[in-house]
């Protein structure tokens, strides 16, 4: 004798599953959307013509955040020349706001105090790489 099975017919449960599922992935790819935008960077927008700085590209330039973060790795490089993963975390900052030029010099240093820093080396490559692309 069989027993019964228990809970919904498997085709009962599709009626919940994929408009739920649908639902799910459409708010978290919207907020994906929002939270990195559509093309940006850490320093403000990509839409801004050639020759501005990264502050007149964004009303109000780079958010606060990114500003307190990158002054103090400044006053940090300040105080310490020779600390090698401010400096990295500089041109990381550069590198991410596409700013390749600006970025190779934090690189280069940190490297001539630590030229076993993986980061400063990827960060540097990645930098010219950049740099030679967008020429």
């Amino acid at each position: 004798m069989s027993t019964p099975s228990r809970g919904l017919p498997p085709r009962i449960y599709l009626f919940f599953v994929v408009p739920f599922a649908v639902a799910f992935l459409g708010v978290m790819g919207y907020l994906v959307y929002v939270g990195f935008g559509s093309g940006g960077s850490v320093f403000g927008a990509a839409s801004a013509g050639a020759g501005q700085t990264a502050q007149q590209r964004v009303e109000g330039g780079p958010p606060a955040a990114v500003m307190l973060q990158y002054e103090a790795l400044e006053r940090r490089v300040a105080q310490h020349p020779n600390d090698d993963v401010a400096l990295t975390q500089l041109g990381d900052l550069e590198l991410a706001a596409s700013r390749f030029r600006e970025a190779i010099p934090y690189y280069e240093r940190a490297l001539a105090v630590n030229p076993h820093n993986v980061a400063a080396q990827t960060g540097l490559a990645e930098a010219r790489d950049g740099l030679r692309e967008s020429h």
